[in-house]
């Protein structure tokens, strides 16, 4: 049978644990390519994100919905283009 100890009862260990340097990230990881280790959470006023990362992600979002449109519409048209190359090869023979 297993027991919850009381706080009296197991101490902790009584001081601040050591905060451990984070390494530097590399030219990859800066620009969000690399592998990328989990974020710790951030509390605070430093919780929201800047202004210049709201941008940043709002003109992304904006050039990935552009790139995918032209690339669907792309896709669209070129099935268009072949089942008309092929209809107007079955009448002409």
């Amino acid at each position: 049978m297993t027991s919850i100890a009381r706080y009296d009862d197991n101490p902790g260990s009584g001081g601040n644990l050591p905060i451990e340097p984070k390494p530097r990230p590399t030219m990859l990881q800066r620009l969000g390519l690399g592998p990328v280790p989990p974020a710790q959470a951030e509390y605070g006023a430093d919780a929201y994100p800047s202004i210049l990362k709201r941008i940043t992600s709002a003109v992304m979002l904006v050039f990935l919905v552009v790139a995918l449109g032209i690339a669907v519409a792309g896709m669209i048209g070129s099935v268009v283009l072949v089942a008309l190359f092929l209809l107007e090869q079955a009448i002409s023979s």
